[in-house]
C-alpha cells in the first residue's frame, strides 16, 4: 500500500523568466511537485495475503461443525414442515415415536405399564439360549400353556452333544426385545409374513465317497487240490450253489496212487491184526513172547501206516470213514475206497473213459454264486490255481471314505446310506468297521457298511455317494431358514405376540435366541429357542432385523428404555 502527500512550494519563480510577469487579475501561477508514493514492507503483505486465502476454508468448516451439531441433536432428520412454519402438532396428528416406529401413546416400550412388563432373561449354559422357554415354559408364546417332557429334554441333550454347534454370545441385548407395529396395515406394508413353528423328520449324517464290494467274509476262491485233467465242469457263471455242491471232476494221478496204497495197507493191518490174535495165545509157550512183540509192533505200523494215507486223501478233498473201511475186504474194500470221492454223484454224470480211482472232486466251501470261471474241460491245471469264485452276494460291503476331522462322530453300528452314481433309489447298511489309520493323501478315514443285496441291483465295484447317519429325529423342530437372523452376536427369530388377535391389542413380535442345528431344504432345525405352537417371521425378517437394531441404539428415544 501507497499514500501521496501534497504540498505547496514557497520559492519564487526567477526573475529572468518569460512567466514571471502576469496581470494583476490572473491567480499566481505555482510551481507543483510529483506525488510522493508510500509502500508497507513484503513480509507483511504476504501474511496479509495468506489470512484472506484461509477465510473460505474456514467458512467450510465452522458450516460443516453447525450442520454434524444439528444432526446430532436432531437424530440428522430435517426440521419438520410444522416446526418451520410454528403450526402446532396436534394440528397435523398425534405425536410420534421415532424410534420404535409407532404413535408415543400405543408405544410399548415408551410407556411403561401399557401392557405387562418383558420378561428378564437369563443366558442358559445348558442350551446356549437367552430365555429358553424348555427351562422357563412362561416364557413360550403359545395359547396354551408349553410344558418340556422328558423325552424333548433329553432328544435335545442327545442332539446338542453330538457334534459342535453354532453358538450365542451371553451378552447379548437383543433377546426379548419387542418390535412394535403400529397396525396390522403397517405389518403388511412391511412384508413381514408369519408360518407356525412344526415337528418334522431330520437326517443329520456324514457325506462320503463310496464303492460297493464283495463281502470278503463270504466270498472263496476254489482251486483244485491236486495237479490233473479238468474231466466234467457241473456249473457255470451265474449259478447259485450250496457248501458242498460238486463243481468239477478232476483226473489226478496222485488220487488214483494214495488210493491203491490205502487198499494196500489196509490190508496188512488186517493181515497183521490176525497174525496177533493168532500167535497171542501161544506166546510163552511154543511161540516166543518175542514174536508177539514183533507182531503186535508191525499191526501198530500197519495202523499208522492207514491213518497216514487217509490223511493225505483228505488233503485232496477226499474224506474217507476209516473205522468203517477197516472192517471190509477184498473187492468190497477196493470198491468202497475207489468211489469215496464220487459220494451223491449219480454214475450216468461220470466220465466213461477215466480210472474212477483216479476222480477227485471239487466242490463249493461256501453257499453263494459263481461270479468267474477260469477253466475248461480238458485243460490241465495245477494245484493251488484259480479256477471259480464264489461269493454270497446277498451282503456286500460299502466302502466310505469319511474326512479325518468327522470320523470320530462314526461309530460301529450305526445307519448309513448309499445312493450309487446315475441311480435314485437308496440302501441301506449298517457300519461294521471304522479303520485305525488316515490316508496320508486324502487325509480321510475308512469306514465299512455292510448291506443287504437280496435284489442283486448292487454290483462290485459301482461307485456312489454314502452317508453314515448321525442322527435321525422324526420329532425335530423347524422353521423356515429366512426367519433365521443374525444380530451379530447371536441367532434370532422373531416370535408374534401369543395375544395377537385380540381387540386393542398392540401388534409386536419378541426377539428370541435360538441354537440352530441342521439346514435342509428351506428349513432350519431349532435345537433350543422355540417351541410347537408359536408363530414366527418368515419374511420380512431383515426390517425387523433394522428396527431391533435401530431400538438397541437407542436412535431419537429419550423415554430411557
Amino acid at each position: 500500500m501507497s499514500q501521496t502527500l501534497q504540498q505547496p512550494s514557497t520559492l519564487p519563480p526567477p526573475s529572468n523568466s518569460p512567466s514571471s510577469t502576469v496581470s494583476p487579475e490572473s491567480p499566481l501561477p505555482r510551481e507543483v511537485d510529483e506525488p510522493e508514493t508510500v509502500t508497507l514492507p513484503s513480509r507483511v503483505r504476504a501474511v496479509f495475503a495468506t489470512i484472506i486465502g484461509w477465510i473460505p476454508s474456514v467458512v467450510v468448516i465452522v458450516g460443516l461443525g453447525g450442520l454434524a451439531w444439528y444432526g446430532h441433536h436432531n437424530d440428522w432428520k430435517l426440521p419438520s414442515a410444522q416446526s418451520l412454519t410454528g403450526e402446532s402438532v396436534a394440528a397435523t396428528g398425534p405425536a410420534w415415536c421415532e424410534s420404535h416406529g409407532v404413535p408415543e401413546k400405543d408405544c410399548i416400550v415408551c410407556t411403561p405399564g401399557l401392557i405387562e412388563n418383558s420378561a428378564k432373561l437369563t443366558f442358559c449354559n445348558q442350551h446356549g439360549v437367552h430365555g429358553c422357554p424348555l427351562c422357563n415354559p412362561e416364557l413360550a408364546e403359545t395359547k396354551s400353556t408349553y410344558t418340556a417332557t422328558e423325552n424333548e429334554l433329553k432328544r435335545v441333550e442327545n442332539a446338542l452333544a453330538l457334534q459342535r454347534r453354532k453358538e450365542n454370545s451371553p451378552v447379548s441385548s437383543s433377546p426379548g426385545t419387542r418390535i412394535q407395529f403400529a397396525s396390522l396395515d403397517a405389518i403388511e406394508k412391511a412384508g413381514v409374513d408369519v408360518e407356525p413353528v412344526v415337528r418334522d423328520r431330520v437326517v443329520e449324517s456324514i457325506d462320503a465317497a463310496g464303492e460297493i464290494r464283495y463281502d470278503e467274509t463270504k466270498s472263496a476262491l476254489v482251486s483244485p487240490q491236486a495237479d490233473g485233467v479238468v474231466r466234467k465242469i457241473f456249473v457255470n457263471i451265474g449259478d447259485w450253489v450250496d457248501a458242498g455242491d460238486v463243481l468239477m471232476l478232476l483226473d489226478s494221478s496222485e488220487a488214483g496212487r494214495l488210493k491203491t496204497q490205502l487198499v494196500a495197507a489196509i490190508s496188512d493191518e488186517q493181515l497183521s491184526h490176525k497174525t496177533v490174535e493168532r500167535i497171542r495165545p501161544l506166546a510163552g509157550g511154543a511161540v516166543a513172547g518175542k514174536r508177539l512183540l514183533e507182531s503186535e509192533a508191525e499191526l501198530l505200523q500197519a495202523a499208522a501206516d492207514v491213518d497216514r494215507i487217509a490223511g493225505l486223501l483228505a488233503n485232496l478233498g477226499i474224506r474217507i470213514d476209516v473205522d468203517r473201511i477197516r472192517k471190509l475186504d477184498g473187492k468190497q474194500l477196493d470198491d468202497a475206497i475207489k468211489q469215496s470221492s464220487l459220494k451223491g454223484i449219480k454214475r450216468e454224470a461220470l466220465p466213461s473213459d477215466v480210472n474212477l480211482s483216479n476222480l477227485i472232486v471239487v466242490s463249493a466251501p461256501l453257499a453263494g454264486q459263481i461270479v468267474s470261471r477260469s477253466t475248461t474241460i480238458g485243460e490241465v491245471v495245477d494245484r493251488g490255481s484259480e479256477i471259480f469264485r464264489i461269493v454270497d452276494t446277498r451282503t456286500v460291503w460299502l466302502d466310505l471314505r469319511v474326512p479325518a476331522e468327522d470320523a470320530s462322530l462314526v461309530s460301529i453300528g450305526q445307519k448309513t446310506l448309499f445312493r450309487p452314481d446315475g441311480a435314485s433309489e437308496l440302501h441301506e447298511g449298517t457300519v461294521s468297521w471304522i479303520s485305525t489309520e488316515t490316508d496320508t493323501q486324502t487325509r480321510t478315514v475308512r469306514v465299512r457298511a455292510e448291506l443287504a443285496n437280496d435284489d442283486q441291483r448292487l454290483r462290485h465295484e459301482t461307485f456312489g455317494r454314502g452317508e453314515v447317519v448321525l442322527r435321525d429325529d422324526s420329532e425335530a423342530i423347524l422353521v423356515p431358514e429366512s426367519a433365521v437372523q443374525w444380530d451379530g452376536t447371536g441367532y434370532l427369530v422373531f416370535v408374534r405376540d401369543a395375544r395377537f388377535f385380540e381387540e386393542d391389542r398392540p401388534k409386536f413380535f419378541v426377539a428370541r435366541s435360538v441354537r440352530p442345528g441342521v439346514e435342509s431344504e428351506g428349513m432350519v432345525e431349532i435345537l433350543a429357542g422355540v417351541v410347537p405352537g408359536e408363530v414366527v417371521a418368515s419374511s420380512g425378517g431383515d426390517v425387523l432385523r433394522a428396527q431391533l437394531l435401530r431400538s438397541n441404539l437407542g436412535a431419537g428415544c429419550t423415554c430411557g428404555h
